[in-house]
Parts: C-alpha cells; structure tokens; sequence
C-alpha cells in the first residue's frame, strides 16, 4: 500500500509541474502565430520555418534525455535542467523582433523540453504498475492539458483586457515567467526519483547477453518499430495547430478570439484523456490509433469550410487525434521492459524529423499555392496511413510479453 500511495503521489506531482508549465506555455503558444503572421507580418512561410526550427529542436534532441535516463539511471537531475530552462526562456520572446529572433528563442526554450520529455515518461512508467500504465500517462495527459486550457483562457483574457497593440503581446509573453517558477518549485519539493539504480543495475548485469545490441546498446521491443512508422508519418501529415489558428484568422475571427480555438483542443483532451488511458489499459493502443487518424481526418477536412463552427469542430478534433495518438504510443512503450528511455528517445527523435518537414511542407503550399493544397496534402497523406494500418493486425502489433 506505501508502494502505491508514493507512486500515485509522484505522478500527480508531475502532473501539476507539466499543469503550471503547459499552462506558461499556452499564453504564449497561440500567440505566436499572430505575433509572426499579423503583427511581424512575416507570412505563412516563415511560420513555417519557425515551426520547423522549433519542432525540431524540441524533439531532436530528446533522445539525449532518454540515453542519459538508461545510462545514468536518473531522472529528476534532467527535469530539472529542462523545466528550469523553459520557464527562463519563455519571457524572452518579449524581445524579439523578427521570424529569425522568435526561432532562436523558442528553439532554446523547447531544447528545454526536449531534455526533460523522455526522462519525465520514464520516471511516470516507473511510478505505475505494469498493468495501470495507460491510467497513469491518462492522468498525467488530463493535468497537462489542464494546464494548456487555463493557459488558452489567460491569453484569451489578457488580450482582451490588455488589448492586442505588440506591445501588450510582448507583456503577455513576460508574464510567463509566474507559472513556469511555480512548476520548477513543484518539481524540486514534490517529485521524487523513482528509479531503483541498484535493482537496474543488477537487471541490467543478469540480461546483458539478451538485450544488448553488437555497440552495447540496451535493446528495446522490435514490434515498436512498425508503431513508430505509422506514427511519424501521421504527424507529418497533420496540419499543426499554428496553421489552424491562422485558417480561423483567414475565415475572419478576431484576433483576441484566436486563443480559444487552442483552448478548444486544449479542452477536449483534458475531458477524456483518462478515458483513453482506461481504454487502452482494457482494449490495447492500436484500437486508440486508428481513432486518431480518423480524428485527424475529421479535423482537417472541417477546415475546408468557411464557417466559424467548423474551425471549432476541427480543433475538437484535433485534440482527439493529439491525446489518442500520443498517450497510445508512450503507453505502448511503457508495455516494454527493457530499453524505454531509448525507445521513448528514438520516438521522440523520429517525431521531430517528421513534424519538421511536414511544416516546412504546409508552411511552403499554404503561402506559395493556396490554402487547400496545404488542407489536401493533410488528407491524402492521413488517409493512406489509416488505410496501410487499418489493412492487418500485424501493422500495429501488440507487445508480444
């Protein structure tokens, strides 16, 4: 029983560390694009660039947190590395003045989450049963989310209150910095390291010749690879929610209203993501996959239309395709045994490559040729990806033990 309360302790308190810090992050995340777009007016296309730099970074480099979390046995000595550095960084961007200086400063400020991401899931699989891997990471995705609603709301209201003039913006983003000190104080005072280094070392000493590769690296599950395939893919064919901020722009939103839409998503994960964690816990992740592609389907396809209700819609959706998509994937990982701060770092790094060049990609079509090239690149590519992992079982296989 003592068992169990500290590991639910842990991962409530890294629920409310990620709640604060999403919550930072949210204030600023819908302004962004308005700030590159509308206020810089830098274009789509260098939005893109900035997404692409961004998205990059903040998931490039995360197979370093997952290496050093497998290598060290350690968790909270890198959460607190990248926790502290995003807080600092986020009210920087009050100091830039061009696509090139947003890049730079968010690039360093989601380095920071990168270095934490893997390290953080590592340290929740290990604070939950076996068999309760899906209700963890459902518990800690509703306080994440959590925060980016209330973080959306903010925005919403500080715009409104503050009014929308670049000066007002670069206030919001200064701001920031409240929220994301509360969650570092949570980290340092709260979580705890869960990790047992002596029992890891003497697993690690008994399945060397099992699991190691020939370069001694920890081996992780094999059947992983063919999730991380479809995976990469459907986010590079997903349109970000940057570029859905700005199609609610195009259709003829107010500005002040643009935050909401994130809420919106924002919104929609917190409301199931346990429910999600609870299915994939009784029914298994590649169920929980294909309904994220057809979320991400829906959510696209709404934005084909011109009306305010159907941009709405496609954030709902979208939230839908984030939560059932991700949370499937790192419970999926959290099924293995061995190896997961590498494979968490290897889904992470194949993320970043994949979200990147899709950017770029929509990012080019939406300012070069129009706005539905973007939208139908999205949908072909969804489309073929649900089919490929609708057609067989052995797409997506299930943990073989």
């Amino acid at each position: 029983m003592i068992a169990v309360f500290i590991a639910s302790r842990n991962i409530w308190a890294l629920g409310w560390v990620s709640f604060f810090t999403d919550l930072a992050t949210a204030m600023i995340k819908p302004l962004i694009p308005i700030y590159v777009v509308l206020v810089l007016n830098q274009g789509m296309d260098k939005l893109g660039y900035v997404l692409a730099v961004t998205t990059l970074v903040s998931y490039l480099f995360r197979w370093l947190g997952g290496w050093l979390s497998d290598r060290l046995q350690v968790t909270k000595p890198l959460l607190l590395a990248g926790y502290g550095l995003s807080a600092i960084m986020k009210p920087l961007f009050a100091f830039t003045a061009s696509w090139i200086g947003v890049a730079a400063v968010s690039s360093v400020e989601r380095l920071g989450k990168a270095i934490r991401s893997a390290p953080k899931d590592v340290l929740i699989s290990a604070s939950a049963k076996q068999h309760s891997q899906g209700r963890a990471f459902g518990i800690h995705k509703t306080l994440d989310i959590a925060g980016e609603t209330v973080g959306g709301v903010a925005a919403f209201l500080l715009l409104s209150w503050l009014g929308q003039s670049p000066e007002r913006i670069r206030l919001i983003f200064e701001m920031t910095i409240i929220p994301g000190v509360i969650g570092v104080l949570i980290l340092v005072f709260f979580v705890k390291e869960r990790l047992d280094t002596t029992a890891a070392k003497a697993r690690s000493e008994t399945v060397t010749e099992n699991t190691e590769e020939p370069h001694g690296r920890k081996a992780f599950d094999g059947t992983l690879w063919t999730w991380f395939g479809a995976y990469f893919l459907a986010v590079f064919f997903m349109i970000n929610d940057a570029f859905m901020v700005m199609r609610g722009s195009e259709i003829g939103i107010a500005t002040q209203w643009l935050p909401l839409l994130m809420v919106v998503s924002a919104l929609t994960q917190t409301l199931i993501s346990y429910r999600v964690g609870k299915r994939l816990d009784d029914q298994g992740a590649r169920l929980l996959f294909i309904i994220s592609l057809w979320a991400g389907l829906f959510a696209v396809g709404l934005m084909y239309l011109q009306g305010s209700v159907a941009i709405v819609l496609a954030f709902v959706f979208q939230g839908v395709f984030m939560v059932s998509g991700l949370n499937a994937l790192r419970a999926r990982i959290g099924q293995t045994s061995q190896g997961k701060g590498r494979a968490y770092g290897v889904f992470y790094l194949g993320t970043a490559v994949a979200m990147a060049v899709g950017n770029l990609i929509v990012g080019q079509l939406w300012e070069k040729v129009g706005t539905f090239s973007a939208l139908t690149f999205s949908v072909v590519g969804l489309l073929v990806v649900l089919i490929v992992v609708s057609v067989g079982k052995k797409t997506l296989p299930a943990h073989s033990g």
